[in-house]
């Protein structure tokens, strides 16, 4: 049988990051194992301040799952189904869970999640790095670590000034192309259409969620005026949103704590391209654990954003290795991943 064990607590950042609508210095978690015959599989949730989702009621499910029920993790589409049985939500939690079972099929396997998936890998995985909003003497220490990254993610915001001075600032000391994330932070839209027209000159190739979901209703109109790719990323949680809202956007952001797990994002990103969308990999303030597991899909994006666990002070995981922005993938059965 399947022994559920799990854990809050918060990972620590070596620098504060700030996006549009809020800084910290943390971020809440939960560590997950799961046990079968002599074998841990590894999960992780985590829960930034902008997410909807909270830690405690993610708890709270978690305490409420049965797994006990199931002889083997193998039986994961029962098991997702018996978690939606409990809530609709939840979905951090519930990637922990699924991480944790694709860690334990890879182990009894012999075989790395990827190859699970049928997928291949290969050390040419490249992940930008993103730059939160800070004072200059911040970005310049940023820039000297993104130095050696092929691509640079900018977090901006509604204050079109700070916009443009922390751009040309990394236009004089950077020459990589650049993705800007707003995250819902310009509520104008003809503010927003000013901005992208104006980062087009910058060598800047995306937008990132420019204007809040409040104001879906605007992004045909932007994405039909941008120059730029517009990625939907707070708008874009589960499959059914990429169904339903394709056509104001020209990629997705897919995220393992937004969607619930490595089995719905590879849901997700099959259905993106169907629809002939561009796909981002993306995630939140993460520890390796989670951050490796997202990578077993890589070879699926367009796009890789999975730096989130470079900002952290205390990782309790072992895993996934980047060098000049390349992922290099553990070794080994599983998610590769190992408690520190």
């Amino acid at each position: 049988m399947l022994t559920l064990r799990f854990q809050a607590g918060e990972l620590k950042l070596s620098e504060v990051f700030e996006v549009s609508s809020n800084a910290r210095i943390l971020t809440e978690i939960i560590n997950v194992e799961i046990m079968y015959e002599g074998k841990t599989g590894y999960g992780q949730a985590s829960f930034p301040p902008y997410m909807k989702e909270k830690r405690e009621v993610n708890l709270g499910f978690l305490s409420r799952l049965d797994l006990q029920t199931f002889n083997s993790p193998f039986h994961l589409n029962e098991i997702h189904r018996y978690m939606d049985s409990l809530s609709s939500d939840q979905r951090p939690a519930k990637a922990a869970i699924d991480m944790a079972l694709y860690d334990l099929m890879g182990k009894i396997s012999g075989l790395p999640v990827y190859q699970l998936l049928g997928l291949e890998t290969s050390n040419k995985l490249y992940t930008s790095l993103t730059i939160g909003i800070g004072q200059e003497d911040f970005i310049r220490r940023q820039l000297e670590k993104a130095k050696d990254f092929t691509f640079i993610k900018v977090k901006l915001g509604g204050n079109i000034d700070y916009n443009k001075h922390v751009i040309e600032l990394i236009r004089e000391h950077a020459s990589q192309p650049i993705g800007v994330d707003f995250n819902q932070g310009i509520e104008d839209k003809e503010a927003a259409i000013d901005m992208i027209e104006w980062l087009s000159g910058q060598q800047v190739k995306y937008a990132e969620q420019p204007m809040p979901v409040s104001m879906e209703p605007d992004y045909a109109w932007l994405k039909s005026r941008s120059p730029l790719d517009i990625y939907g990323d707070e708008s874009i949680q589960t499959a059914s949103d990429i169904i339903n809202k394709h056509e104001l956007f020209h990629g997705v952001n897919i995220k393992l704590m937004k969607c619930g797990g490595i089995s719905k994002a590879y849901e997700m990103v099959r259905l993106a391209q169907n629809l002939g969308l561009k796909t981002m990999l993306g995630c939140m303030v993460e520890s390796t654990c989670a951050i490796t597991a997202a990578a077993h899909l890589g070879s699926l994006f367009d796009r890789l954003d999975l730096d989130g666990h470079l900002n952290i002070a205390d990782d309790p995981y072992k895993g996934i290795d980047i060098q000049n922005g390349e992922l290099l993938m553990p070794e080994g059965e599983g998610l590769g991943v190992s408690a520190k």
